[in-house]
């Protein structure tokens, strides 16, 4: 009787131990996979770029020729929007002329009688300059800004009865990649025109 009692506390006692071993590993296992998991997870944010929403619903301020543009007009969201038998935004840099000039166009056409269209550029010396630089927006500057409204007046820079102020600061010039990016504000008054045309929070990021 007694050698099947202790027999009997042998087998509970290896069963107990065995299922304490069990768990054990079982614990070990899982906290692995959870480690694991952990670092895959975390090694594969490392280089997420967070996307930057803006409040005002521009595209955001990249520099990786995106063909993206985009102001606040008198406070309002403007970007390229519409078709009306060309491309809502393009870009021309010729370094052929003046030393190199620039010349980005775009329009927002909503309905017949609501287009619009903007005009920014380089007139002179594009290829002489390194970013980051800034050039000024004022008569007779390299720096152009022209805007017409759906009342069809045009606020052109080459128009000395105008005036014209702002800036535009060229963040990145990559003549390899091809890639130019970088932002712009201004204002243009014409008498005949009425209310001041006021461009803040500019930026535009284009491949030419």
């Amino acid at each position: 009787m007694h050698s099947g009692s202790h027999l009997t506390d042998r087998i509970l006692s290896i069963q107990n131990y065995t299922t304490a071993l069990f768990k054990q590993n079982t614990m070990k296992t899982t906290s692995l996979a959870i480690i694991i998991l952990l670092t895959f997870t975390l090694s594969g944010c490392i280089g997420c770029k967070k996307e930057v929403t803006d409040p005002n619903g521009l595209p955001a301020a990249t520099q990786e020729g995106k063909n993206t543009l985009g102001f606040l007009l008198n406070g309002q969201p403007w970007t390229p929007k519409g078709f009306s038998g060309t491309a809502n935004l393009s870009i021309d840099f010729d370094s052929g002329i003046n030393n190199g000039i620039l010349g980005i166009v775009a329009y927002r056409t909503l309905s017949s009688a609501d287009k619009t269209q903007f005009i920014l550029g380089i007139t002179d010396s594009a290829n002489l300059k390194s970013a980051p630089f800034t050039v000024i927006i004022k008569k007779k500057s390299i720096g152009a800004l022209s805007f017409s409204t759906k009342e069809y007046c045009d606020l052109n820079h080459n128009d000395t009865t105008i005036y014209q102020s702002g800036q535009i600061s060229i963040v990145k010039l990559d003549r390899i990649n091809r890639i130019i990016a970088g932002t712009f504000n201004g204002i243009l008054y014409k008498q005949t025109c009425g209310d001041t045309i006021k461009i803040t929070e500019g930026r535009f990021d284009l491949k030419f």
